[in-house]
């Protein structure tokens, strides 16, 4: 089962070190002949072990660096007392990391050492026009797959770096298709407009350019929202009490219907009364 998530992550020192990965171990307790600390390259073997002076084999497969320098020294404490040792990940393993939904050129990537979210979905061509601001990231820990849902205005608009997780290995990161809301009614471009982070009714009346300056009636917008059991709720919105600060402006969500109403008096007027110039004719009711 999923499991739907949202959290800052760690940096990229979260990286874990896997199967043919490089490693430098600096021993600063088993000096070279020149006096400086011996240093260590050992590759990662397929069962995640590496091999060292007096300890022999050591399982470190799946250890942060931080975590591996910690096992060494558990085991070299039967050799040194309080030895200080250090790992570094010289040289990382490829991996393949997939990249689908609303990105330019969807796909399964080879990369190789620390890559972060943006830089995957950079590998991928970015993200395109009807891409949403949540990205999901799929992840297998043993038997159990996580879901990490991670908000693209808080990582690039706010800044928040915590969001932009490291890849691992077999992450799948998947860029839905933003979510619309549907304008209607006495606006000038009525259509289907992506729906953005916090938008309110008036802004989605402002992304189908406004009310039709000619024909909208100032009278209650009205809002249709769909419930669970399938119905639409029609929600009236005064814009007016919005725009004068006495109401508040009421957000949307995905699939919300908002029409501006007609003024039938100014459809009349621009219809058929301003047409006689033009030499048209008004029809008798």
């Amino acid at each position: 089962m999923a499991l739907a998530v949202e959290r800052a992550p760690g940096s990229t020192s979260d990286y874990r070190v896997g199967p043919e990965d490089l490693l430098e171990v600096t021993l600063f307790d088993l000096e070279e002949k020149t006096g400086e600390p011996r240093h260590v390259t050992a590759r990662v073997s397929q069962s995640g072990s590496i091999t060292l002076p007096l300890v022999g084999q050591v399982a470190v497969g799946s250890q942060t660096p931080v975590q591996a320098e910690e096992t060494l020294r558990g085991r070299y404490r039967k050799y040194i007392h309080d030895p200080q040792i250090a790992v570094f990940v010289k040289e990382y393993r490829s991996y393949r990391v997939a990249v689908v939904g609303y990105v330019q050129k969807p796909g399964v990537y080879e990369v190789t050492g620390e890559r972060s979210l943006l830089e995957v979905i950079a590998m991928a061509g970015g993200l395109s026009e009807r891409a949403g601001r949540t990205v999901q990231i799929s992840r297998r820990h043993d038997d159990r797959l996580e879901t990490l849902l991670i908000d693209l205005d808080r990582l690039t608009h706010d800044g928040d770096l915590r969001l932009n997780l490291p890849m691992m290995r077999g992450d799948v990161v998947n860029v839905p298709r933003a979510g619309v809301v549907y304008v209607q009614g006495s606006v000038k471009k009525p259509g289907a407009y992506r729906l953005r982070e916090g938008m309110t009714v008036t802004q989605a009346i402002g992304a189908a350019g406004g009310p039709d300056d000619k024909l909208a009636s100032h009278g209650a917008v009205r809002l249709f929202r769909r419930q669970p059991e399938g119905e639409r709720q029609e929600i009236p919105v005064d814009v007016a009490a919005i725009n004068s600060g006495q109401a508040e402006d009421l957000r949307v969500v995905e699939n919300d219907i908002v029409i501006v109403p007609m003024s039938v008096p100014r459809y009349v007027i621009d219809r058929f009364i301003g047409g006689i110039g033009m030499g048209l004719s008004i029809p008798i009711f």
